[in-house]
């Protein structure tokens, strides 16, 4: 399958599902940060459900203009260490 971006040009399908991984951080108070797989995208938020709402946005304003009949199926891998598990 190709990149997003040859989706974006016409040349490959958009996949069905995009893939994205979020992590606790707690270097500076507790946040969540959510980054894509297949595509260049990153956001955070200061709880999971601020972070999820935040890459909600994002994904909607990376494809803006597409003009998707659907949008891809978000999939999001939360990993826990064994401190927090």
């Amino acid at each position: 399958m190709g990149s997003i971006e040859e989706s974006k040009a016409g040349e490959s399908m958009l996949p069905d599902v995009l893939h994205f991984r979020m992590e606790r951080h707690t270097d500076e108070g507790v946040y969540y940060v959510i980054s894509g797989v297949e595509i260049a995208l990153v956001t955070d938020g200061e709880t999971i459900e601020e972070a999820l709402h935040s890459l909600r946005e994002a994904v909607e304003l990376y494809f803006e203009g597409d003009q998707l009949v659907l949008p891809p199926r978000i999939e999001i891998i939360f990993e826990l260490t064994a401190d927090y598990a």
